[in-house]
């Protein structure tokens, strides 16, 4: 799944989350860091492949009303999960930029 998501967002485990080859509690941060980073490429992944299946769907329903209804409410949710995602990025990102506080970077201080 490297070539989706990539392993940019990895965090260095022998930096901090290691001390003398012994796991630190600041390796529940790289933990999460690690979780957190792919998430955004995931959900946009399950969107698209919603978005696919409701287009097969739409395909095989004929003229079935129900099996159309029910796709093109398959094809919305996923148009609305994906629109929700953008605006929750987009929000983050102008705060950071706004505020310079690293909001869209998990840690505790």
């Amino acid at each position: 799944m490297g070539f989706l998501v990539g392993y940019n967002h990895l965090m260095n485990w022998s930096a901090e989350c290691v001390q003398d080859g012994v796991a630190t509690l600041l390796g529940i941060t790289c933990v999460i860091k690690n979780l957190l980073g792919p998430l955004p490429g995931i959900i946009a992944l399950a969107a698209l492949a919603m978005v696919i299946m409701s287009g097969i769907q739409l395909i095989n329903a004929g003229g079935d009303p129900k099996a159309y209804a029910s796709s093109m409410q398959t094809f919305q949710w996923a148009v609305i999960g994906l629109i929700l995602l953008s605006g929750a990025w987009l929000v983050l990102v102008l705060i950071e930029r706004f505020t310079g506080a690293p909001v869209t970077q998990f840690g505790i201080p």
